[in-house]
């Protein structure tokens, strides 16, 4: 019998093993703002990020199976953004010290939607009941 159980698990570690090669992914193309040599499981993560910030799936900006096209114009605008959000983050000490600039991203204006709403504007007649800036 536990010639039977030792074979089995064997026989499952295998093929678990066999069915996480073939997951694995390709290494990226087309990148022009993230380093070419970035790990595929950080681009993952990357990617996962932008569209919760956004509140948008990959199809968005990609047209799979080809992640690298350039098809969609999306994709050129959220380079754009990345490279503002880096230099954002590279320019930050003055008003965002003490590694807050790190937390800047697509969540910071999008707030998970694809497009950025303006707030709405203050209530009229003075009762708004906030306190008054000093700035």
């Amino acid at each position: 019998m536990k010639r039977i159980f030792l074979f089995a698990l064997t026989a499952l570690l295998a093929a678990g093993a066999a069915v996480a090669q073939q997951r694995q992914m390709p290494a990226p193309t087309n990148l022009k703002v993230l380093p070419g040599d970035i790990e595929p499981q950080r681009l993952v993560g990357i990617m996962r990020n932008i569209s919760a910030g956004l509140g948008v799936r990959c199809t968005h900006c990609h047209t799979p199976p080809d992640f690298a096209s350039d098809e969609k114009p999306e994709k050129e605008i959220a380079r754009d953004m990345m490279r503002m959000v880096q230099n954002i983050r590279q320019h930050a000490d003055e008003y965002a010290p003490d590694g807050r600039a790190d937390k800047i991203g697509c969540w910071t204006c999008h707030r998970g939607s694809a497009t950025i709403e303006d707030p709405p504007p203050p209530p009229q007649g003075g009762g708004g009941g906030g306190k008054k800036s000093s700035n």
